[in-house]
């Protein structure tokens, strides 16, 4: 792979640097994920403080003192507070990412190069700086960690997206494929929410989750063939949520104060569905205890395709994906910049995945369309006289 001498090599040089020279935090937490834990260590103890938190109860910390094997270099990441790197990231020659359909404005940067024969991608979010090293899967005895550099301490939640981001290409690269979809369980059956960015997804699924047993992702799922089925798991994140779905349910209303609820509900209904400010609905305090579950099986997807602006009925109808690839790309999500498939390398600039891998993958799935207008009260009672009838 070319190197770039006056920017790129430099600015990783420069990363390596400052990663030798600033000193980790002694206690190191684990993030217990199902087959791919990993290591989190940090310069900042308040960086984790937050994340022990956020993660709650799949945390533990580690005494090293009493490791007796060595672990993995990439189920080891490592985050530094840090605004040493910013002179050379602004020389460095990056090349925006192209966005996925609907998403407008710049959010990330990338740059390739190698470390020692290891493939390594560089990464700069526009908007607030942060920098982050992804090496790519490497036989090589010599190993990079995932890095990142900047703002942690108040840019949390992208150090929490890099962390999850490990965890998705692990199983990427063990057969698992990426939706584009919310999950639960309820009355023992998983069923999926797919929709464009604001269809309510998320919204429908959390309204059911007040009936439902647990909580299994949000806004992305891994799916893979099981020997008794589909099976779906989570990204453990908590769910990210607008005003607009917190106001109307009662189990969210916690999350804002009440003028501000107020405030809120008296704007039109378009203005609120479309404003963009998210919280975190962490679902095990705001639900029940054990409501996060890692993983279940998929037993049904809903599609949303309803229009706010529909005269017509909400209405939830079985659909034959084989006769309706146009929903597909509801369901279809891309993996990002920070996935490599193997030693060969990242994904190029506007990689699409494959419909046929979604095709095969649901064939035996059950999957319902809900058309008409925007109604949760009406979609939820709908999907749930097709679990009580049909499931």
């Amino acid at each position: 792979m070319t190197e770039t001498p006056q920017s790129s090599p430099s600015l990783l040089t420069k990363m390596l640097e400052v990663a030798e020279a600033l000193p980790v935090e002694t206690h190191v937490l684990q993030l217990n994920l199902a087959d791919f834990p990993l290591r989190l260590h940090s310069n900042s103890s308040k960086l984790l403080r937050i994340l022990e938190h956020y993660f709650e109860e799949l945390i533990s910390v580690v005494d090293l003192d009493h490791e007796d094997r060595p672990w993995p270099a990439e189920q080891t990441l490592y985050f530094y507070q840090t605004d040493a790197l910013s002179p050379l990231a602004e020389t460095t020659e990056w090349t925006d990412w192209q966005r996925e359909a609907g998403k407008v404005g710049r959010k990330d940067a990338v740059f390739d190069t190698d470390f020692n024969g290891q493939a390594v991608r560089l990464l700069r979010k526009v908007k607030t700086g942060m920098l982050f090293l992804q090496p790519a899967p490497s036989s090589q005895q010599s190993q990079l960690s995932p890095l990142a550099f900047g703002p942690i301490e108040t840019r949390s939640s992208q150090i929490i997206n890099f962390i999850l981001t490990q965890y998705l290409n692990w199983h990427l690269r063990h057969g698992w494929v990426l939706a584009h979809t919310s999950g639960l369980q309820i009355q023992n059956q998983g069923l999926a929410f797919a929709g464009l960015s604001g269809g309510g997804k998320s919204t429908l699924m959390l309204h059911l989750l007040e009936q439902g047993q647990h909580f299994i992702s949000n806004d992305r799922l891994l799916l893979k063939q099981g020997e008794n089925g589909l099976v779906m798991r989570g990204i453990p994140k908590q769910p990210r949520i607008n005003p607009g779905t917190i106001v109307h349910n009662p189990k969210l209303h916690a999350l804002i104060s009440d003028s501000e609820r107020q405030r809120f509900l008296s704007l039109p209904s378009e203005t609120l569905r479309a404003l963009e400010q998210k919280y975190d609905a962490p679902v095990n305090s705001l639900f029940f205890p054990g409501c996060y579950q890692s993983e279940a099986p998929l037993n049904a997807l809903f599609i949303l395709n309803w229009q706010a602006q529909s005269a017509e009925p909400t209405r939830v109808t079985p659909v034959n994906l084989q006769q309706r690839p146009d929903l597909l790309p509801a369901i279809m999500k891309t993996p990002g910049p920070f996935y490599a498939r193997d030693e060969n390398g990242f994904l190029k600039n506007g990689f699409q995945p494959d419909p046929q891998d979604y095709l095969a993958l649901l064939k035996a799935c059950r999957v319902y369309e809900i058309t008409g207008k925007i109604d949760f009260d009406a979609a939820q009672a709908q999907v749930l006289d097709i679990i009580n009838s049909e499931l």
